[in-house]
């Protein structure tokens, strides 16, 4: 259901990071200063591919069709694919993002763990669900997008990190409005048993 919202309002979503530049390039600095250097990354629910364009982040995935297209005409690499189940080789990829995607996975344990085996590390950021903007999100039923998130707490986060064979190296906060209201999460795989 909510890959359905996402084709039908894409450009209502994709028009939102022009309508708020400063918050969104704000977001796209915390990012870059998390993820650091990185050579070949993949952006998991890359979405009309703004967050890939800025990082520099060639290959993105999605299953919103519309999203799909505006992340290509960005020239994104994109690649129809569900998260749990990634068309990629083992350890492909220096970075996997997922930029506030997280919250609208069916199942985002098994996301992570299928960016374990194609990604060297992860870069997570989402608005935690134990913010204030979180709290106001949650509340929130006027918006077709966030009406249908399960946003998630840092704890919660960094448990699927770790149960995913993460290891968690640096986390770090944006101030948007209230404070606190970004997290970025970086953590490096783990070797494969």
């Amino acid at each position: 259901m909510i890959i359905e919202i996402f084709d039908r309002f894409a450009e209502r979503y994709d028009s939102w990071y022009d309508r708020n530049r400063e918050i969104f390039l704000k977001e796209v600095e915390l990012i870059r200063e998390v993820a650091g250097k990185f050579e070949l990354g993949l952006e998991i629910g890359v979405g009309t591919g703004r967050f890939a364009k800025e990082l520099g982040i060639r290959y993105g995935v999605d299953l919103a069709n519309a999203m799909l297209k505006l992340a290509k005409l960005r020239g994104i690499e994109v690649i129809k694919a569900d998260a749990r189940s990634l068309p990629f080789k083992d350890g492909t990829f220096d970075l996997v993002l997922f930029a506030f995607t997280l919250c609208f996975l069916d199942d985002p344990l098994k996301a992570l763990e299928e960016s374990h085996r194609v990604g060297k590390s992860v870069v997570i950021c989402e608005v935690p669900a134990d913010s204030k903007l979180g709290r106001e999100y949650i509340q929130r039923r006027d918006s077709p997008f966030y009406s249908k998130a399960r946003l998630l707490s840092v704890d919660e986060i960094s448990a699927m990190l770790r149960f995913s064979g993460f290891e968690i190296d640096r986390i770090e906060f944006a101030d948007l409005k209230y404070g606190n209201d970004v997290v970025c999460i970086r953590a490096t795989a783990r070797e494969h048993s």
